[in-house]
C-alpha cells in the first residue's frame, strides 16, 4: 500500500499512543507522555481546523519531524487532546462544545498526567486558534491548585473580540454545526490551500516532504466546534444563533487579569504569516504586562520604593514583552519539520530561562537590597 493512502477502517482507529475517550463528558483524542516529573509539562492546544497530531506527528512520519520529538529530548513531557469534530476517528462531532468546557478538559487532562506531583512546572503553548483558550485554561487550572508557570504563543490568535467585525460575518457553518474551516479566504486563497503551500514550503526547505497532501487531509484535517472561537460581540459565523456576549465574556475570562499568565511567543517572520509577524510581541506581551500589573506589582508596593529600585522595576517590566519574544524562519508551521521543531524547542528553553529569570527578579524585592542584575 502506497504510504500516503490510508483505508476508512484505519482513519476510524486511533494512533498507538493515541487514547480515544470521555474527558468530563468530552469526547476527546488524547496524547500523554509523561516525561521527567522534574522538568516541565508541556499542554499543546491546537489550533482550528487540525488535530493535535501537529505536534506529536503520524506514525508515517519521522519523529523528528514534530516537536514532541525534541521535547522528550529535553526531558520535557507533553498532554494535549484533540477536540471532537468530524474525522472519522470520533464517533460523532460535538458543535455545541463551549470554550469553558473544553479548557476544563484540558486542565483535567493535566492534573491526570501530574499526579501527585503538584508543583511540576506547566507551560502552555497555544497554537493559532489555541491562544483563545489561556484564559479560560488558566482559570480551569487554578480551580484544581494548578497554576501555568506561562503561556507560549505559537502564531496564537489572543483571547479578546474583534471591535470591526463588519457587516457580514466572515466564517461559515457546515450544515452538521462545525465551523467550517475549508473555506477562510484571504488573499485570494482558501485555508486549505494556504496549509498545503505552507507544507509545500516546508518541504522545499527541508529538502523533503514532512507531511504528504494526502496524509495531511486524511490524518490532520478536521472542522471545529464553532464556540471554541471564543466570544465575539457581533456574529462570528454566517447563521450562528446569537448569544448573550457578556455571559461569554465572562465565562471566557477574557477580562480578568486573574487569569492573565506571564505570556512569551515564538513568531515566524515569513510574510506568509504577517498577521502574527506584525501583532504578536506586542499583543502578548501586553497581556504579560496587565498580568503583572493584577497579580505581582501590586504586592511590591511601587510607591514605597527607592528611586533606584523604582527604575529598575520599570525597566525590568517595560522590557519583558521583548524579552519574552523569539523569532523563527517560516509560517504558521514554523514548527513542523525537523529544523523548525529543533529551533522550537531551543527557544521554548531559552524563553522558560527568561520566565524563571523574571520571577526571580521579582523575588529579591523581599529582601532588603536588589542585587545587580546583568542583561543577556
Amino acid at each position: 500500500m502506497d504510504d500516503a493512502m490510508v483505508s476508512q477502517s484505519e482513519l476510524q482507529q486511533p494512533f498507538p499512543k493515541e487514547r480515544r475517550h470521555d474527558c468530563l463528558g468530552i469526547p476527546v483524542l488524547s496524547y500523554t507522555r509523561h516525561g521527567d516529573p522534574m522538568k516541565p509539562l508541556v499542554v499543546f492546544v491546537p489550533g482550528g481546523g487540525v488535530l493535535a497530531r501537529i505536534i506529536y506527528g503520524h506514525p508515517q512520519g519521522r519523529r523528528s519531524d514534530f516537536l514532541d520529538y525534541w521535547l522528550e529530548e529535553q526531558g520535557w513531557g507533553l498532554v494535549t487532546a484533540s477536540y471532537p469534530g468530524d474525522h472519522p476517528v470520533f464517533l460523532a462531532p460535538k458543535p455545541d462544545l463551549k470554550l469553558q468546557d473544553w479548557a476544563s478538559a484540558l486542565a483535567e487532562l493535566v492534573a491526570e498526567a501530574i499526579g501527585e506531583a503538584r508543583w511540576r512546572p506547566v507551560i502552555a503553548c497555544g497554537w493559532s486558534m489555541g491562544g483563545k483558550l489561556v484564559f479560560a485554561l488558566s482559570h480551569a487550572l487554578r480551580r484544581r491548585n494548578l497554576a501555568l508557570e506561562s503561556f507560549v504563543s505559537l502564531s496564537a490568535t489572543p483571547p479578546f473580540p474583534r471591535l470591526d467585525g463588519g457587516e457580514k460575518p466572515p466564517e461559515s457553518l457546515l450544515a452538521n454545526g462545525l465551523w467550517n474551516l475549508s473555506l477562510g479566504t484571504r488573499d485570494g486563497s482558501t485555508r486549505d490551500e494556504r496549509w498545503l503551500e505552507e507544507l509545500g514550503a516546508i518541504a522545499q526547505a527541508e529538502g523533503r516532504t514532512i507531511i504528504e497532501p494526502e496524509l495531511f487531509r486524511d490524518l490532520y484535517r478536521t472542522n471545529a466546534p464553532p464556540r471554541l472561537w471564543g466570544p465575539e460581540l457581533d456574529p462570528f459565523f454566517d447563521g450562528e444563533q446569537l448569544q448573550d456576549p457578556s455571559d461569554l465574556l465572562r465565562v471566557a475570562r477574557v477580562f480578568s487579569g486573574d487569569d492573565y499568565p506571564i505570556c512569551a511567543s515564538i513568531i515566524p517572520v515569513d510574510a506568509r504569516d504577517y498577521i502574527h509577524t506584525f501583532s504578536d510581541e506586542v499583543v502578548w506581551g501586553s497581556i504579560t504586562v496587565k498580568g503583572l500589573l493584577n497579580n505581582v506589582l501590586p504586592k511590591l508596593a511601587p510607591l514605597r520604593l527607592s528611586a533606584h529600585d523604582w527604575v529598575r522595576l520599570r525597566d525590568r517590566v517595560v522590557a519583558s514583552p521583548r524579552r519574552l519574544t523569539r523569532h523563527l524562519p517560516g509560517g504558521h508551521y514554523f514548527f513542523v519539520g525537523a529544523e523548525g521543531a529543533r529551533a522550537t524547542m531551543a527557544h521554548l528553553v531559552e524563553l522558560r530561562d527568561e520566565v524563571q529569570r523574571l520571577d526571580a527578579f521579582f523575588g529579591t524585592f523581599t529582601n532588603s537590597e536588589i542585587p545587580c542584575e546583568s542583561q543577556p
